[in-house]
């Protein structure tokens, strides 16, 4: 009797088995699965090659490239190759991953030349790009330190040893501010003044002879509320109060200009050539003194 029940059991099974490998036999010979099939496996084939070989060994700075996506026009190379070696720096001290991108956009944001730092990200295990926005140089400004650059908002930029900016790209200068620079990168600089004379630039920033002039005197802002262009002839043209704080009798921001571009083209010059001081908060005219 127990063999009869063991011989029994053996045959249950073997028939069990024998209806799973016929029932997936008949599965497969269905095209549309083996369709569904085929796409899942062309799609895992597909997303393994798009996936750079990530390396799991440190390697030199040398040996990493870096890009920034769309670097500003005005920077010069020499800063541009200091922001890429920051970047190297970094993530040659770590193998490719996660981390190593994190420290990287940290320490690029630090160095105080962008407002953000979007994404670092590597395209391959030896090269890198960048995506950030740069602070935008607007102006300069000559403090008791020296110069230093500002955005269209007053915010200073950093210092280095070397060109910021490409030479052919001209900037005007403010002259004797109320404060000196803010001691980080980034920070708006203290006092209207400053303000002032960048709510100035804003309305002549596109005009053909803004290169003629080459400083923003502020040293009477404080007593008048007065800015004074500076030119490269020398001479100086007494601009007045802030757009839209004009005092009684004084002529308008929008006039300014107009004298301005009469004067530019009928003498070349908004000056006349003349080395002299000139007087545009007259109701009237011009004055020259």
């Amino acid at each position: 009797m127990a063999r009869k029940k063991k011989s029994r059991i053996k045959t249950t099974v073997s028939t069990i088995i024998a209806t799973v490998f016929t029932s997936i036999a008949d599965i497969f010979k269905s095209p549309v699965l083996i369709s569904w099939v085929l796409a899942v496996a062309g799609l895992v084939t597909l997303t393994a090659m798009s996936i750079p070989k990530l390396r799991a060994t440190r390697i030199s700075a040398a040996e990493i490239t870096v890009t920034f996506n769309a670097p500003p026009i005005w920077i010069d190379n020499s800063l541009l190759v200091e922001l890429k070696n920051i970047a190297r720096a970094h993530l040659s001290q770590t193998t490719v991953g996660r981390d190593g991108l994190i420290e990287t956009a940290n320490a690029i944001e630090q160095s105080g030349w962008f407002t953000n730092v979007h994404q670092v990200k590597w395209i391959s295990d030896k090269e890198a790009s960048i995506d950030a926005t740069f602070l935008t140089p607007y102006a300069k400004v000559k403090d008791l330190k020296g110069e230093v650059f500002i955005d269209s908002h007053g915010k200073r930029l950093p210092t280095r040893t070397g060109s910021i900016v490409n030479q052919k790209y001209h900037f005007i200068t403010l002259i004797n501010p109320s404060h000196n620079r803010p001691q980080k990168a980034g920070t708006s600089w203290n006092g209207d003044d400053v303000l002032d004379s960048l709510k100035v630039l804003h309305l002549i920033y596109d005009k053909s002879w803004l290169t003629q002039i080459q400083k923003i005197d502020l040293s009477e802002w404080g007593s008048s509320g007065y800015m004074t262009f500076v030119t490269n002839t020398p001479s100086r043209l007494i601009w007045g109060s802030a757009p839209n704080q004009e005092r009684q009798l004084e002529a308008l921001a929008k006039e300014k200009i107009t004298r301005l571009n009469w004067l530019h083209t009928n003498f070349g010059k908004i000056d006349k050539g003349i080395a002299a001081e000139f007087d545009l908060t007259d109701f009237a005219q011009v004055t020259m003194k």
